[in-house]
C-alpha cells in the first residue's frame, strides 16, 4: 500500500494530503531490510532520516516498521509526490541538505542496510475508503500484497470494487486503501492497506469478508483463487519518532 535517496501502506498513507488528481495519487515506496545496526542508527538522533526530505519540499516523510508480525528487519518509507517530473528536478535530499550533510547521512545509512527496494505506487481513490483518523491516533496498519496473474489486473480490481470495497464500507473500517504499482516492481502487484484500532481486532473474523453474504464471499474467494498467484500479509506500525509530517498536529 518508492527511491532512498528519496525514501517513500500508510498512514492513512495520505491523510489530509492535498493532491492534484482526485482520482489517483502517486507515492514513492521504499522497502528496506536492515541489519541490527540500523535500529540504533535510525534512532540516534531521531528523525534525522526523515527531516531532510520535508526540508527539501516533500509534503511528508512517513516511516513504518514491523509490528511483531512479519519480518522484524523491515522498514517502509512513503513519500507523496505530484509528478515524476520531480525526479528530473532533483531529489528532495538534494534540496534539503548541504553537501556535507548529505555525505554524513549517506555514511550513516548505507552500512546497516541489507537490502533496499524502491518503487512508485498509485492510490486508487475510487476503490478506497480514505481514512478519517491520523497515523498518530491509530498507528497499526495491516498490509496485504497481492501478486496477480499476468493479464488479470483489471478483473481483480473489478472484484475489489464489486465485493471488497462495499464490505469495507459496511464494516466501517478506519481505512481501506488500494494501490497498484506504477514502476519499480511488477505491474501485477496490488497493495491493500487497512488500519487496526488494536491487535485485538485480529481475534475477530475477517472484518471485510464477515460483511459479505455467503454468495459474495464465494465469488470473492473464487476471484482470489483464479486471479492471484500469491499474497503476503504483515503488520506495520507508524513511527512518529522517525517520521516527519508537518500535516500532523500530534506531538512527536
Amino acid at each position: 500500500m518508492p527511491r532512498c535517496a528519496d525514501l517513500p501502506l500508510r498512514c492513512s498513507l495520505l491523510q489530509f494530503l492535498p493532491l492534484p488528481n482526485p482520482a489517483s495519487a502517486t507515492l514513492f515506496l521504499r522497502k528496506l531490510s536492515s541489519t541490527p545496526v540500523l535500529v540504533v542508527s535510525l534512532s540516534r538522533p531521531k528523525r534525522s532520516i526523515a527531516q531532510p526530505f520535508v526540508k527539501g519540499g516533500a509534503p511528508a516523510c512517513l516511516i513504518f516498521s514491523t509490528a511483531t508480525f512479519g519480518r522484524s528487519d523491515r522498514y517502509f518509507t512513503l513519500l507523496p509526490f505530484a509528478s515524476f517530473i520531480h525526479y528530473d528536478q532533483g531529489k528532495y535530499t538534494d534540496k534539503g541538505l548541504t553537501p556535507e550533510e548529505a555525505k554524513a547521512l549517506s555514511a550513516r545509512r548505507v552500512p546497516p542496510i541489507a537490502s533496499n527496494h524502491e518503487s512508485a505506487i498509485a492510490l486508487h481513490r475510487d476503490l478506497s475508503v480514505m481514512p478519517t483518523v491520523s497515523n498518530a491516533e491509530y498507528p497499526i496498519n495491516h498490509f496485504t500484497e497481492y501478486s496477480v496473474r499476468p493479464g488479470s489486473l483489471a478483473a481483480f480490481l473489478k472484484a475489489i470494487h464489486d465485493y471488497a470495497l462495499p464490505a469495507a464500507r459496511k464494516a466501517g473500517l478506519l481505512e481501506f486503501e488500494v494501490f497498484t504499482t506504477s514502476v519499480g516492481e511488477s505491474p501485477d502487484r496490488v497493495l491493500i492497506a487497512t488500519r487496526l484500532k488494536n491487535f485485538a481486532q485480529l481475534d475477530q473474523p475477517d472484518s471485510i469478508e464477515s460483511q459479505m453474504s455467503s454468495h459474495e464471499r464465494e465469488v470473492w474467494s473464487d476471484a482470489i483463487g483464479k486471479l492471484v498467484e500469491h499474497r503476503d500479509t504483515w503488520i506495520m506500525r507508524y513511527r512518529a519518532d522517525l517520521s516527519s509530517d508537518p500535516r500532523s498536529a500530534a506531538p512527536r
